[in-house]
């Protein structure tokens, strides 16, 4: 039977290899399940203990190492800077999925800059055609203006024109 959780107890990281029924007795009579501690002491060394460890039946203080120790050097260290390695990956991956997602959020930001850029133009070509606008219905005004005021002046003339034709008229006929 296996099992493929993980578990820390007495500061030892330790992976659920395999439970060989028959192969070693834990001290309360319970097949002893077999383990691999992942500490830096002792990277991938084989223990057995109780199957009861974890739980609260009946526990013994059962402990055995499988494994003989490793010689100290490279081997402990490799094994455990290849799972620092293995850690560091992860938190790469998770650091590549963030920048993605950075990246992402900047294109959109610009996408939306670009948009209040282009309103920002459409704003100042608008202002400047209400600017001429503007100016015309000034001209178009004056023109109006000088355009009554010739009127005026001309209906002026005419009506003292005529005044004084009658009285050039009256002074005829006396």
């Amino acid at each position: 039977m296996s099992s493929s959780s993980s578990t820390l107890r007495n500061q030892l990281q330790v992976t659920h290899v395999q439970l060989r029924e028959g192969i070693k007795l834990c001290d309360c009579g319970v097949p002893a399940k077999e383990q691999t501690c992942w500490k830096i002491t002792n990277p991938r060394r084989r223990f057995w203990n109780c199957q009861n460890d974890m739980t609260r039946l009946k526990k013994c203080s059962f402990f055995e190492w499988k494994d003989e120790e490793q010689a100290e050097g490279n081997y402990k260290n490799l094994l455990y800077s290849l799972k620092q390695k293995l850690d560091a990956k992860e938190d790469l991956s998770e650091m590549n999925n963030l920048r993605r997602r950075i990246a992402e959020v900047e294109f959109l930001l610009s996408q939306e800059q670009y948009k209040v850029a282009k309103s920002e133009k459409e704003v100042y070509d608008a202002r400047k055609a209400i600017g001429r606008y503007k100016m015309i219905v000034a001209l178009l005004f004056a023109c109006l203006v000088i355009c009554v005021l010739k009127l005026g002046l001309l209906y002026l003339v005419r009506f003292v024109s005529l005044q004084v034709g009658a009285i050039n008229l009256d002074v005829l006929m006396l």
